[in-house]
C-alpha cells in the first residue's frame, strides 16, 4: 500500500511512479493524477490546507484539465490563493460534479465516501454526507445510502436549479487583461496570457489603447463589467493597470495578479498583500496562470 503525499490516504489503489531522482507521478483514487517535480523540497501540506489541495487537484481531473505539476513555489502560491468556500459553495461544487458525471437525466451516480469527498471540497466524509443530505433535503437530489456509498440522482428541481446557476454565475466567459501595452510585453500577451486563459475555457480581452491617467475610459469600465475575472500583470507599473484591477476588486470580481520577477520590488505597497504569480519565463507564466484560473475561478466552457 502506498500513501498519497497530498491527502495522506493509504491505499492499495494508489500508484506512484518515479520519473527521475527528484520527480514522481502519483495517481490517487481520492485526488486524481498529479506530478511532484521537486519531491526533495516538497513539504506535505498541513492538515488545514490538505483537503483544499486535494480538492483542487481532483477538480482539475473532473474538468478534464491537464494534470498539475506541483512544485514548492506552486504549493506556496496555492496556499495563499485557494479561497475558503462556504457551505453553500461546497453544495454547488458537489451538485455540479454530479452533473458532469451524469450522461442523461435519471442516471444513478455512485459516490464513494472514502474517495469522493473532495468533489464537495469537504474535509472528510462526514462533511461530505452533510452536503449530500442537504441537497436531498432541498429537493435537488434523490439519495440512497448503503455502506460507504451514496447512490444519487439529480431531480427535476435540481436540473432547474443548475440551469438558473448557469445563467446567473457562468454567463460571462470573458477574462479582462490589464497590463502594459509596451512592445517589451507584447509577446507575453500574445503567448502565455492568451494561451492560459483560452486553455482554461475563457475568452481573453485586452483594450489596446493608451492607458488612461486622469479620466475614466468608458470602454474599459464596460469590458470589466462584462468579464468573469481580471488578470492584472503589473510589470512596468502602469497606473492604468492598478486602476483597472482596483475597479474590478470594487465590483467584487476576482483579480489574478502577475508580475515579472525583476519588477516585484517595485509593486505598489497596497497590492503586496495579494498573492502574485512571479514569473521569469513564458512557460512558467502560462502554466501558473492556467492553474490559478482553474483553482480560483473554475474551468470555463469556451472551446
Amino acid at each position: 500500500m502506498e500513501t498519497c503525499p497530498v491527502c495522506k490516504l493509504n491505499d492499495n489503489l494508489i500508484v506512484i511512479e518515479e520519473l527521475s531522482p527528484i520527480a514522481i507521478r502519483i495517481e490517487c483514487p481520492r485526488c486524481g493524477k498529479f506530478t511532484i517535480l521537486d519531491r526533495v523540497e516538497f513539504t506535505a501540506p498541513n492538515s488545514k490546507f490538505r483537503p483544499k489541495l486535494s480538492a483542487w487537484v481532483r477538480d482539475l481531473k473532473e474538468q478534464d484539465a491537464k494534470a498539475p505539476q506541483i512544485t514548492s513555489d506552486l504549493l506556496n502560491n496555492l496556499q495563499s490563493s485557494i479561497p475558503d468556500r462556504s457551505p453553500r459553495e461546497k453544495q454547488i461544487k458537489l451538485l455540479r460534479s454530479i452533473e458532469r458525471k451524469t450522461k442523461y437525466p435519471g442516471q444513478i451516480i455512485e459516490l464513494n465516501w472514502k474517495y469522493d469527498f473532495p468533489l464537495a471540497w469537504a474535509s472528510n466524509y462526514e462533511e461530505f454526507l452533510y452536503y449530500i443530505n442537504s441537497l436531498h433535503d432541498r429537493g435537488f437530489l434523490s439519495n440512497e445510502m448503503t455502506s460507504g456509498l451514496s447512490s444519487v440522482t439529480i431531480t427535476a428541481d435540481g436540473w432547474d436549479y443548475l440551469e438558473k446557476l448557469e445563467r446567473h454565475m457562468e454567463e460571462r466567459t470573458q477574462a479582462f487583461v490589464a497590463m502594459s501595452f509596451s512592445e517589451n510585453l507584447k509577446g507575453i500577451w500574445e503567448g502565455p496570457i492568451k494561451n492560459a486563459i483560452t486553455k482554461a475555457g475563457y475568452t481573453p480581452h485586452r483594450v489596446d489603447a493608451e492607458p488612461h491617467i486622469d479620466r475614466i475610459d468608458v470602454k474599459i469600465i464596460s469590458e470589466i463589467k462584462n468579464s468573469r475575472f481580471v488578470v492584472a500583470d503589473i510589470t512596468e507599473q502602469k497606473r492604468g493597470v492598478y486602476f483597472e484591477a482596483g475597479y474590478a476588486l470594487g465590483m467584487g470580481l476576482p483579480v489574478i495578479w502577475c508580475v515579472r520577477k525583476d519588477d516585484l520590488e517595485n509593486a505598489h505597497f497596497d497590492t503586496r498583500q495579494y498573492n502574485h504569480i512571479v514569473w521569469e519565463t513564458e512557460d512558467y507564466l502560462e502554466d501558473q496562470l492556467y492553474h490559478f484560473i482553474c483553482a480560483i475561478i473554475g474551468k470555463g466552457k469556451v472551446s
